[in-house]
Order: C-alpha cells, then sequence, then structure tokens
C-alpha cells in the first residue's frame, strides 16, 4: 500500500524542552510544525487508515482484537486491575510518545518497567521527534503503535479520522478524572477515545523581594483583572523609581491565544464560529481585545520579549519582572535554575465577575487497527490509573488528571502544586475545533501591531479574521 503524507499542520503543544541560553532547564514551550494540514491530505489520511483497517479485519479474522475485550475482565473493572500475568504474558506493546527531559524520561521508563512486572507484558516505547508528522505517516503506513499520546488541541483533528479507539467509559473508570479534562478527549457524540494522563494549568506567580522592596504587598495584587490597570501602573512607576525606568516589569504576558482566548471570549463570545471560521472581529471580542490593549500601552504589562529575554520564567527569574502568570512547568525551572528567588503563587484573577484559568492536557489514545487492543487498554487503565500516574507525576513533575492522585501525592502540602490543582476546575482546555491553529497563527501575526498602539484592535482582528478565514478556505 502506497500512501504519501506531506504533513503541514501546525501544531501547538506545550512540551519541555532542554535548551535556554546554552542552559539545560525545565522550561516548557510551544512548539510548531507547519501551517494547517490541507482537506486533501486528510483524505489521504481517512484513505490509508480505512484501507489499513480492512486489512487488519481480513488478518484478525473478522475484528477479534476489537473494543470487546475477552478475559472477562471489562465490566466494572477498576483502572488499576492489571495483575500479575493477567493473560498478558510474552505478549508485546507499542506505545508512542514524545521526548521529553531526563525526569519525564525516567518516570515514563518506570512505569513501564511496573507495567511489565505486573502483567509479564512487554512494552516497546516508541519516541516520535516531531510527533504529528511522524505518527501520522505511521497511521497511513499501517505502523501506528498500540497506545499513543494525543494532545488535547489536536484531539478534534484525530477523532474525526477514525484512528481512535472508542473507551468503555465503565471500563476505564472516567468518574475518576476531572470532568473538564476528560471532555477535552470526548466526541459530540460522547464517546471517549482518550484518557487524560496529567494536566497543567495557569497561576499567578509574584516576586515577594521585587515586590516588598517597593512597599507593595502581595496581598495588594488585584482579585479581579479589571483592577490590574490602576495596580500596575501603580507598581511600574514605583519600580522605575526604585531600579530605573524600564528596567523592571511590573507583570508579563503573552500574545497567544493559549493565554489569551480566556480573556477574548469573557462573556460568552467566541473567535470562531460553528464552522470553524474565525470571527475575532465581533464586537464582544473587540471589546474585550481593547481591554488588554489598554492595559498593555500602559506600558506596564510587557512581553518577555520587550524585556529582550525569551520567555515569562526567564524574566521573572532574573528578576525583570515582578508577576507573571504561567504554568506548573516553571515551577520546577524557578527551583533548579533560579533558587534565590523567593516568590509566591496565588490563583488566577477574575475577568467579568468569573475565574478563568487555562489547562493544557495530553491524553492516552488506543489506535483503533491495533491487534492489541485490550493490552494497550490496560496499559492506560495503568498508566493513567492511580498507581501508575502517581509514579508518572511524581516524576516527570506534572499535575494528576484525577483527585485520588492529587490526594495520594499530597498535592494539597505543596502551595505551588495546591493553588495550580485548584485551577484545574476553572480552567478552560486549550482547544477549539480543528482550525484553532490557523487562527491562533494569524493571530501571532498581526496582533502586535493593536498592543504597540499602532492600529486599533478592531482593525488588527479584521485582518486576523481575514488571513486565517482565506487559509481556512484554501484548505477545504
Amino acid at each position: 500500500m502506497k500512501y504519501m503524507l506531506k504533513m503541514t499542520k501546525k501544531v501547538t503543544r506545550y512540551t519541555q524542552t532542554k535548551e535556554q541560553n546554552g542552559k539545560e532547564t525545565d522550561q516548557w514551550k510551544k512548539e510548531d510544525g507547519g501551517s494547517i494540514m490541507r482537506k486533501s491530505i486528510k483524505k489521504v489520511l481517512a484513505l490509508g487508515i480505512t484501507a489499513v483497517m480492512a486489512l487488519s479485519l481480513a488478518a484478525c479474522g473478522g475484528g477479534t482484537s476489537g473494543s470487546t475485550r475477552t478475559d472477562g475482565a471489562d465490566k466494572g473493572a477498576a483502572p488499576d486491575s492489571a495483575a500479575a500475568g493477567g493473560g498478558y504474558s510474552g505478549k508485546t506493546l507499542s506505545i508512542g510518545i514524545w521526548g521529553g527531559n531526563d525526569q519525564e524520561s525516567a518516570a515514563i521508563n518506570q512505569v513501564k518497567a511496573d507495567f511489565e512486572a505486573k502483567t509479564g507484558a512487554k512494552v516497546e516505547v516508541k519516541v516520535y521527534t516531531d510527533y504529528n508528522t511522524q505518527i501520522q505517516a505511521d497511521f497511513i503506513a499501517g505502523t501506528a503503535p498500540d497506545a499513543f499520546y494525543i494532545d488535547a488541541i489536536m484531539f478534534p483533528f484525530y477523532s474525526g479520522l477514525g484512528v481512535l479507539e472508542p473507551l468503555d467509559p465503565v471500563e476505564m473508570g472516567t468518574d475518576a478524572y476531572y470532568e473538564n479534562l476528560l471532555s477535552a478527549f470526548t466526541a459530540e457524540d460522547g464517546t471517549v477515545y482518550c484518557i487524560p494522563k496529567d494536566v497543567s494549568t495557569l497561576a499567578t506567580y509574584y516576586n515577594i523581594g521585587l515586590l516588598e522592596s517597593v512597599g507593595v504587598s502581595p496581598d495588594d495584587i488585584p482579585a479581579s483583572l479589571e483592577d490590574y490597570k490602576d495596580f500596575l501602573v501603580d507598581l511600574q512607576g514605583k519600580l522605575d523609581e526604585k531600579y530605573g525606568k524600564g528596567q523592571v516589569a511590573a507583570m508579563t504576558y503573552n500574545q497567544d491565544l493559549a493565554r489569551n482566548i480566556y480573556i477574548l471570549e469573557a462573556g460568552g463570545y467566541s473567535v470562531s464560529d460553528d464552522n470553524g471560521n474565525a470571527r475575532l472581529s465581533s464586537d464582544g471580542v473587540v471589546d474585550n481585545m481593547q481591554f488588554m490593549v489598554d492595559l498593555a500601552l500602559t506600558g506596564a504589562w510587557k512581553t518577555p520579549t520587550d524585556l529582550g529575554l525569551g520567555w515569562n520564567g526567564e524574566a521573572f527569574g532574573v528578576g525583570k519582572a515582578a508577576i507573571m502568570e504561567e504554568g506548573n512547568w516553571v515551577y520546577t525551572t524557578l527551583k533548579n535554575d533560579y533558587s534565590d528567588i523567593r516568590f509566591g503563587v496565588k490563583g488566577m484573577p477574575t475577568y467579568k465577575g468569573t475565574q478563568y484559568s487555562m489547562s493544557f492536557t495530553v491524553g492516552w489514545g488506543v489506535s483503533s487497527v491495533s491487534k492489541e487492543k485490550d493490552l494497550a487498554r490496560e496499559w492506560i487503565r495503568y498508566a493513567a490509573g492511580e498507581e501508575g500516574m502517581k509514579t508518572w507525576c511524581t516524576g516527570a513533575g506534572c499535575l494528576p488528571s484525577r483527585a485520588d492522585v492529587a490526594t495520594a501525592m499530597d498535592v494539597e502540602s505543596d502551595p505551588v502544586w495546591k493553588v495550580h490543582s485548584d485551577m484545574i476546575n476553572v480552567a478552560l482546555p486549550w482547544q477549539k475545533g480543528t482550525t484553532i491553529d490557523i487562527i491562533n497563527s494569524a493571530y501571532k501575526n498581526f496582533i502586535p501591531a493593536a498592543f504597540k498602539g499602532e492600529q486599533s484592535p478592531k482593525e488588527v482582528l479584521e485582518q486576523i479574521d481575514k488571513q486565517a478565514n482565506s487559509e481556512i478556505a484554501n484548505a477545504m
């Protein structure tokens, strides 16, 4: 079977990197993999999957390796039901992941070793370097792993291709997972396709030393975003007087929908319509953008680039920003690379009366053409179950996607982890249809002009809509 996949999908995911100014860090950053996949390529992928499924069914005698288990362990099974032997001894399971830092590698290897010991199965780990490009090529070739990562932002795309095996909620113990995280991997018809393995959320970090040096208390940080403008302007004036004009920013922010969408959509508005077309120039979104622009034009709300630095964690770590909104991935960086910084963490502010955060989650899925579906589901039940998830999250330094694991890890005892964990229930998963990457690309191209005051928010958002919708139309 000869199918070619020319991957041009722009993927935004948060993963750890080990390069920052020539040093190893635990910084998380976005990785982009090109522009959106064209609909014709999607058809090629779907056609390839259909052919692979047909061949698989023929080879398996009509699909006996489908979603129905044959060992009688389905109904009412708890997520941690993997047992020694378990009918899997001598079997081999392949799993697909993307690379992480040394902590993540050690953690996944420990989960793998524990699972192998419990089941007698062998687990082969395939680490992708260009995940979405390579795994789609594997889908077409019929060589995709039995179980693999799916980023929440990519779930709407993959769930429409037939590459994911439906999962039984009772068998997978879905009631144990935070509802808003599980919903990120649930299709509109209610079918669950992936189980969230962990989560990261945004919270508000503040530099205690910088605030105290200018007579400001952490308690003075407003609870509502609407009150930030006056507070930040006052704080910026004090910082300028103490350290020199523009030397230290009151707060840093990012010009990215992954960080801005909760503000732009506050009040029931949307950056896209039901067909996935961009509609940022609609009145409600424009008003919310105006709020952000007004904040930026005070000079107290700056991007890390404005400060000549790479990301919020670096700006905060070197003492160039008093406050930042950042994900829990920054915690390890601050402890390891900027241990002299005294900092605190509090929840995200409210906006228009509602508290928001953003969550970034990844799930485990099962290949629809896997010959080891039972074993793949058993892997997920263990890796995303109480024991396996505790091992993974403790080792990798991330938040669990289920409350019982948070309790087992004693997350509440760490003030930083507690705040991020508390943000899970108010967080919006970074996911919005199949076109959000196109819209975000256009957003990042044009939005600096608005934040610099070079054009009005309305003008810039109209340009974003025009570019994004042109690309979306070309993809049809």
